[in-house]
């Protein structure tokens, strides 16, 4: 199995859809939304940042915690297991490229499908040689390359001006992905914990860290924030918004 395993409990075997709102707004968004978690706390997130967050995808069925109740939320991710993660985020992408079988990804692998169809929805991609890595651990600037290629996002301004308007070390952003991650930073995925300054593109990336970028690119319009509003970069913060910190 995955990182993300199933609890113990009955009631966390969840189905798998897009999320939906749970939320019904009829005017500014409040500064964060605090989820009423449906099941057991996991009991590792009490004051964690991306509580709210990962409460949501949980709840959703998009994440999961382990069997002792936790979450892990500073535990890293590696590429299957993101894989397995976008498919239940966004089922609905459609499949734009041909089934690739990777050479180190066998039929009886527990990711096997969950890569093939991450790579046929254009959100990962192998390396030389047909080989994948799925054991991998994926940074913070691979998830969000991926999660722009998948939703196909693309920049709508000067790529260079809007990663040094943002980030501070926008100099250690690989060249391959600076296109996605300024299309990623226009739609406000982006999320830059503790100092949202700076992004730390080659960082290995966190369950946290993960669960804050699917909420940002799963959020609708009139959705209202379950991550911290002062770590979302290029989010605009409403003058009547009060802090919750």
């Amino acid at each position: 199995m995955f990182g993300f395993k199933r609890r113990a409990f009955p009631t966390l075997l969840l189905g798998l859809g897009v999320i939906t709102s749970v939320f019904t707004l009829s005017s500014q968004k409040p500064a964060i939304a605090q989820y009423t978690n449906q099941y057991p706390l996991f009991y590792d997130l009490q004051g964690n940042w991306a509580n709210s967050c990962i409460v949501k995808l949980a709840n959703q069925g998009i994440i999961n915690g382990y069997p002792d109740g936790s979450f892990r939320p500073m535990m890293y991710i590696n590429r299957a297991e993101f894989a397995a993660i976008v498919g239940k985020a966004f089922p609905q992408i459609p499949r734009t490229r041909r089934r690739v079988e990777f050479r180190d990804v066998q039929v009886y692998d527990w990711a096997h499908n969950h890569v093939a169809e991450a790579y046929q929805r254009n959100f990962l991609s192998g390396y030389p040689g047909r080989v994948f890595k799925p054991s991998q651990r994926i940074t913070r600037s691979q998830v969000l390359v991926a999660l722009a290629s998948g939703l196909n996002y693309v920049p709508s301004r000067n790529v260079t001006s809007t990663l040094k308007t943002n980030f501070a070390d926008a100099n250690k952003i690989p060249q391959y992905a600076q296109s996605k991650i300024a299309a990623a930073t226009e739609r406000s995925i982006v999320v830059n914990y503790p100092d949202v300054r700076f992004l730390h593109p080659n960082k290995q990336a966190t369950r946290a860290e993960v669960a804050a970028f699917l909420c940002q690119a799963l959020a609708s319009p009139n959705e209202a924030f379950v991550v911290p509003q002062q770590y979302i970069v290029n989010q605009p913060i409403p003058l009547t918004a009060q802090s919750p910190y």
